[in-house]
């Protein structure tokens, strides 16, 4: 598909050539099934970025650096892996494995994740102990 000249028609960049749209807005387009999530997938492939296994809120990551910073310590596999590869792993072992409770959270290794499952990836939204 290609992306040359298509103009967004909605949203925070209504008017802008998609072509210049920031990848977290593109990514955000394609996650969450909008009108023309199919260029902001095209765009993305145009520009070499792939699609993130899962999207952390910046929410999601502050909480982590505050709340569950002594469980990422335990528990990270080597002294390399940072908070943001930590949760990103995290994240989808709490989705494969954890119990999900019923106001919609997943408890996992002493952990609640909020997680929304997008369009192509899922969101950690919150975490907390």
């Amino acid at each position: 598909m290609n992306t040359h000249g298509v103009v967004l028609d909605f949203g925070k960049h209504n008017g802008e050539l998609i072509t210049r749209v920031p990848v977290s807005y593109l990514r955000w387009m394609a996650n969450n099934g909008t009108k023309m999530a199919e260029y902001a997938k095209a765009e993305l492939e145009r520009r070499g970025d792939t699609m993130p296994v899962v999207e952390l809120s910046g929410h999601a990551i502050d909480r982590a650096s505050l709340r569950v910073r002594k469980i990422w310590h335990e528990t990270k596999l080597s002294d390399d892996e940072g908070l943001y590869s930590w949760l990103q792993r995290m994240t989808l072992e709490a989705l494969e494995k954890g119990e999900r409770l019923e106001s919609g959270k997943i408890k996992y290794n002493r952990m609640k994740f909020v997680i929304e499952q997008g369009e192509e990836f899922p969101s950690l939204l919150s975490i907390m102990r």
